[in-house]
């Protein structure tokens, strides 16, 4: 019985302690969402602003652009929406003042086969987008494997570009995207969001993880209780 007592104390001193704590983490996550969400709402009441004039760059600030698509496109690989597989599509846009960037034009469902790749149109005519900008976080852990068709990516690397396709290299790429508006006429379905999860999803897990902290400490309470009897 004290080999059981023994056990429940180490047991409850090693996990009371993680669990509290992933509960506090779980809240501060919570937290971080609703900034998060407050900023976007706050850039959503912002006029839209000509790319040109952008100084300091902040995820998904109201923006417009001048300019045509060229014909360059690249599938990101790996997107899902609603249960099914398929590209994010990267546009190439050249911009009035000789830049380009990558046009976010949103989902399409992949074919049967993988390197059998969604039509896209490429618009001929120059006109204004309007859009967000939107700054690429790349997973480390993912890397570009070498595909049969060399314009479908596992994730779109800015530092890699140039030295992946040399149709690149003479041109100036700015490092972000510009996600169109869902109701842009080029847009396809809009898969991009401000968060990825709400914040009442970190309260219900930081909810979970505090009530079994507290199962461990009753389960701890009863049994030393027991032996003391």
């Amino acid at each position: 019985m004290r080999r059981f007592k023994r056990n429940i104390l180490i047991f409850s001193v090693v996990f009371v302690p993680i669990t509290f704590s992933l509960g506090l983490w779980q809240l501060e996550r919570a937290k971080e969402k609703n900034e998060i969400i407050a900023e976007f709402e706050k850039l959503q009441q912002m006029p839209s602003v000509d790319l040109l004039d952008v100084l300091q760059i902040k995820n998904w600030q109201p923006v417009y652009a001048n300019g045509q698509y060229e014909d360059f496109i690249l599938y990101e690989d790996n997107a899902i929406l609603e249960g099914r597989a398929g590209y994010r599509i990267y546009h190439l846009f050249r911009i009035e003042d000789k830049r380009y960037i990558f046009v976010n034009r949103g989902f399409l469902e992949r074919k049967q086969t993988k390197n059998d790749l969604p039509f896209v149109n490429t618009p001929k005519t120059p006109f204004k987008i309007n859009g967000y900008i939107l700054q690429k976080t790349n997973n480390e852990f993912v890397s570009n494997v070498e595909e049969k068709n060399p314009l479908v990516i596992q994730q779109l690397n800015f530092t890699e570009l140039s030295m992946r396709y040399p149709e690149l290299r003479d041109k100036e790429v700015l490092p972000y995207l510009f996600n169109l508006l869902p109701s842009d006429i080029n847009k396809f379905k809009s898969i991009e969001k401000p968060i990825n999860m709400s914040s009442a999803t970190h309260i219900g897990y930081a909810i979970q993880w505090f009530g079994l902290c507290l199962a461990l400490l009753i389960m701890t309470f009863l049994v030393l209780r027991k032996n003391e009897r």
